[in-house]
């Protein structure tokens, strides 16, 4: 006979297995509820400790340096930028200052740090204006009609960026460029802002030799595409040599004058330019040659072409001492 085969239990170990499900659901659920209750005391102490920390006392403002700033005042930046003494330093947004600040047409850029526990810092670097862009004509940008831009006045920066309209209340004493239109300012198109271009290089040489025409005596610059730049340079008394004591009355309060002087320089090679400039205008100044001087041509690299009104015979020759010299109105030199 053969051995009787033991049937297993299959309810029982089924139960067993349901057991243990529930017990470890249990335990996951549990653990979620752990998880999400510490996750959110955690979330009200973070947040109950950054009211304590932006609202106390301990984070004030009570040092507040401002550096760069020459044309307004440490309380204009301050009023400019939102801030105050006794705000909170941690509360503050630094790159929302450093935006409100920049908001401001003559503020080029800004940098905001604070330092623990009471301390903000802010430097800022302020845009020179170099000259006054008279935008005389109505004209394109990028094919877009700009209304009520032309024939106003708007001043250039160091960097060639147009950043500001002219007010009466800026008194601001710097060269008017005229002759441009809207659409010779356009640096995306090269052949378009070349005009534009030749301005800024020669306004920066300007500056850079001041010995050759003071910083207020240049007056405008103006463009031509034909012909090219031509400077005008008023030269006051005190740019040339001590008044002759011979020099009669009237001879002195026509020195006393100034002259207006057309610098022509063309297109291009403004370096050499300027170099040749600086040589004739210390000639002049020894020869008293600024009389009634009518202009400068340097468009010619081997000469450069000096001209003198009509009306400048007789005062060059009541300055020579009463020799009369009898000038002609064009040297070249």
């Amino acid at each position: 006979m053969g051995k009787k085969q033991v049937r297993k239990n299959y309810y029982k170990k089924s139960r067993a297995q349901r057991r243990e499900r529930v017990i470890r659901r249990l335990l996951i659920g549990f653990k979620i509820m752990l998880l999400v209750g510490g996750t959110v005391g955690t979330s009200l102490l973070l947040i109950l400790a950054y009211d304590a920390v932006t609202q106390g006392s301990y984070f004030e403002a009570r040092t507040i340096t401002v550096q760069g700033n020459q044309r307004f005042s440490k309380e204009t930046i301050l009023k400019q930028a939102g801030l105050k003494l006794h705000d909170n330093i941690l509360s503050v947004n630094l790159n929302t200052l450093r935006c409100m600040l920049m908001a401001h047409p003559w503020i080029a850029a800004a940098e905001v740090e604070r330092e623990l526990p009471d301390a903000i810092h802010i430097r800022v670097k302020e845009r020179i204006p170099i000259a006054i862009v008279d935008l005389n004509r109505p004209a394109l940008l990028a094919g877009h009609e700009r209304a009520g831009i032309a024939g106003r006045l708007f001043y250039v920066d160091e960097e060639g960026e147009i950043f500001k309209p002219v007010e009466s209340s800026d008194k601001v004493r710097v060269p008017v460029v005229t002759g441009l239109a809207l659409s010779d300012i356009d640096f995306n198109d090269e052949s378009r802002s070349r005009v534009f271009r030749a301005v800024i290089e020669v306004l920066r040489l300007s500056r850079f030799h001041q010995n050759v025409i003071s910083p207020h005596a240049l007056e405008r610059i103006h463009v031509d595409r034909e012909t090219g730049l031509t400077l005008y340079a008023s030269f006051h008394l005190c740019d040339l040599p001590a008044t002759p004591a011979f020099a009669g009355k009237a001879d002195r309060g026509q020195l006393a004058g100034r002259s207006a002087v057309a610098i022509k320089v063309g297109f291009r090679d403004y370096g050499s330019k300027y170099s040749r400039l600086g040589d004739i205008v210390s000639y002049l100044k020894k020869e008293r040659g600024f009389l009634n001087l009518e202009s400068i041509d340097l468009n010619d690299s081997d000469r450069v072409v000096v001209r003198h009104s009509l009306a400048g015979r007789a005062a060059t020759r009541s300055v020579a001492g009463g020799r009369d010299r009898r000038p002609s109105r064009r040297k070249e030199v």
